[in-house]
């Protein structure tokens, strides 16, 4: 017999008042069931209700958001009218939370131990065991859920803080402390965000033997097809705050019945496909929820909307069996949706003559003392690393994080100094540059970084971050500058008018192209993106990969371009060289690389690497 849902969702409104008075509309009408050992995955772009719908369940609103209407029901009691202590005994006891950034969720002044014992002495008695533990039995637990998310040497590493663990161990830690309370519901938000393919794979295996050890059902929000192919049994697509296709997984990925599902499969990079393919996004932007929606939100970015789609708000109905979908015209088809068309191809000439190398490089980081004066840790980073880029080619750069990556964009940028080895620079010993000579380097080498959020002053104008680097190299006159402003913001397809606002006003793809700009405004020979994508919805990834590339045709640039997804980097790159422990294990062209990889590094990445091609067996019904 089929047990009843453990979660149900009905007509869910979310609202958040804005600062003139307003209302933002951020969850509309949102419905589904979770049961027990089942994994439901919640995809869609930045903005479109994810992250809002998951705390909505928990109460956990920020600011001045609050639900609006419908019910959060679970084992039948409705958690969006229940009051505070009613709440307090639910959250972390019966529904835990796994947050996207480990580095903000976790305190740097705590060790990893102090956080457990913080969660299991909040959690103590409530926990589906019941039991109330003493100090050292709360630390036995500790030990125990590190090692049951697999952290080595897990007695000792209790005593680390979290800047001493690698991002996946850091996730783990997460998990671990999600799972302290016992809870029937594991909510995950973009747990493997930032995370490489291997250490990905890692933390979905252990979910996925969560649920089907313990019977903890899971929700994954994220944005990756890829994850939601190899961890999920159903999948519920949002945009605009509403859920536009729901369904179980296999059926959903390999027959989407709305367009905008089509849309996100459609700009998954593949890692069967060739170098020199170009990814497909999503024209136009998600819609702005503080505004009256008419019709299907969705409508101004679809191809196949018809009048009546500008109009008429479509309800989320049944198109198969086992599938809803929220589009007109999706209502009155019979089959699913046209396969999208074969990618474009980038136009992109041959690279030219070598203009940055590296010969034996080697960077060593010198350790402190460890908590507790467990002795003094030096790492390794760079050990003996060499390469060659030429004008108007990509090297792709991957490997785990730790494999040294980042180190060695540091390193070509200037921004660390090597400790052995040499950098040259059109043929130019730079490895050890005087103050003049630096300065003249750093404006042909510049970097892109990894977090949009971050890496620019949210104090200063988007037109005084684009400006700077002109001031800083002199490469435009003062009354110049406004002009080479709107120029550069144009070249990274922004409206000049951006140039007065603050990096605060635009969404995650529009700060990375303010990011590009920067970088560009010294006009560089070669630009190094570090992680530019890893942050980035599929469609935006596309256009931001995109752009990059028609600025390397138009410029002559020479990229470097690490990140963790291998299909990104085979698509985009020229040649590939794989790190591993601070070395390049292997290297050679991208398609010859991932079709014919030699070391077992490279075979080990490559295996993990997920595609949006189903391969979970639904975990189907829980015998009462």
């Amino acid at each position: 017999m089929t047990t009843p849902p453990l979660l149900e969702v009905q007509g869910l409104d979310v609202e958040f008042t804005t600062p003139d008075g307003g209302a933002l509309h951020a969850v509309r009408d949102v419905s589904f069931t979770l049961r027990r050992g089942e994994t439901l995955a919640v995809v869609g772009e930045s903005g479109s209700g994810k992250s809002t719908t998951a705390l909505a369940l928990l109460r956990m609103l920020p600011g001045t958001g609050r639900i609006s209407g419908g019910s959060v029901r679970l084992d039948g009691q409705d958690l969006a009218t229940a009051d505070e202590p009613a709440l307090r005994a639910v959250r972390g006891a019966r529904i835990g939370m796994v947050f996207q950034d480990p580095m903000t969720a976790l305190n740097p002044v705590l060790t990893v131990g102090r956080h457990l014992d913080e969660v299991l002495r909040a959690h103590d008695g409530r926990a589906a065991s019941g039991t109330r533990r003493d100090r050292a039995a709360r630390r036995a637990r500790a030990v125990e859920l590190l090692r049951l998310v697999g952290i080595p040497d897990a007695e000792h590493r209790l005593d680390d803080h979290p800047h001493q663990f690698s991002g996946g161990q850091r996730q783990r830690v997460l998990i671990a402390m999600a799972l302290a309370g016992e809870p029937d519901i594991l909510l995950a938000d973009e747990p493997t965000t930032a995370l490489d393919a291997t250490v990905q794979d890692q933390i979905l295996t252990l979910l996925g033997d969560l649920t089907r050890t313990t019977g903890t059902a899971l929700v994954l929000i994220t944005h990756n097809m890829g994850v939601v192919a190899r961890a999920c049994d159903r999948v519920l697509v949002m945009y605009g705050g509403t859920v536009v296709e729901d369904g179980p997984t296999a059926e959903v990925l390999s027959r989407p019945r709305h367009p905008y599902t089509a849309g996100l499969l459609a700009a998954v990079p593949r890692l069967s496909a060739p170098s020199g393919t170009r990814l497909t996004g999503i024209p136009g932007t998600p819609p702005d929820l503080s505004l009256p929606l008419a019709g299907c939100a969705f409508a101004s970015r679809c191809a196949l909307a018809e009048d009546r789609c500008h109009t008429t708000t479509p309800p989320l109905t049944a198109v198969t069996e086992t599938v809803r979908a929220a589009c007109l015209p999706a209502a009155e088809r019979t089959e699913p949706l046209p396969p999208p068309p074969p990618p474009a191809r980038i136009d992109r000439p041959a690279p030219g003559a070598v203009v940055l190398s590296a010969e034996g490089l080697h960077k060593t980081y010198k350790g402190r003392k460890t908590f507790k004066g467990r002795g003094s840790r030096s790492f390794t980073a760079l050990d003996g690393v060499s390469l060659t880029l030429a004008a108007g080619e990509t090297l792709g750069i991957v490997g785990e994080s730790g494999s040294g990556k980042s180190t060695l964009a540091r390193v070509l940028a200037h921004a660390h100094p090597a400790d052995g080895g040499r950098i040259l620079l059109d043929g130019r010993d730079v490895t050890r540059p005087g103050r003049t000579e630096l300065h003249a380097v750093r404006r042909r080498v510049q970097m892109v970084f990894q977090d949009p959020y971050a890496s620019l002053n949210p104090r200063m104008t988007v037109g005084e971050i684009v400006a700077e680097p002109l001031r800083a190299f002199g490469t435009v006159a003062p009354g110049e500058r406004a002009e080479r402003v709107a120029e550069l913001l144009r070249l990274v397809g922004l409206d000049p008018a951006a140039a007065g606002r603050h990096p605060r006003s635009f969404s995650g793809g529009q700060r990375q192209r303010i990011g590009i700009a920067r970088a560009l405004a010294p006009e560089p020979a070669v630009l190094i993106c570090d992680e530019p994508v890893s942050a980035l919805d599929v469609s935006v990834q596309a256009q931001i990969v995109g752009l990059l590339t028609d600025l390397q045709r138009d410029l002559g640039l020479a990229l470097v371009f690490i990140a963790h997804d291998l299909a990104v980097v085979r698509q985009v790159s020229h040649r590939i060289a794989v790190m591993h422990e601070g070395r390049i294990v292997e290297t050679g062209a991208a398609d010859e690389l991932c079709e014919h990889p030699r070391d077992p590094y490279t075979r080990a990445l490559l295996a993990a690497a997920p595609e949006p091609v189903p391969v979970r067996v639904p975990a189907g019904a829980v015998s009462a």
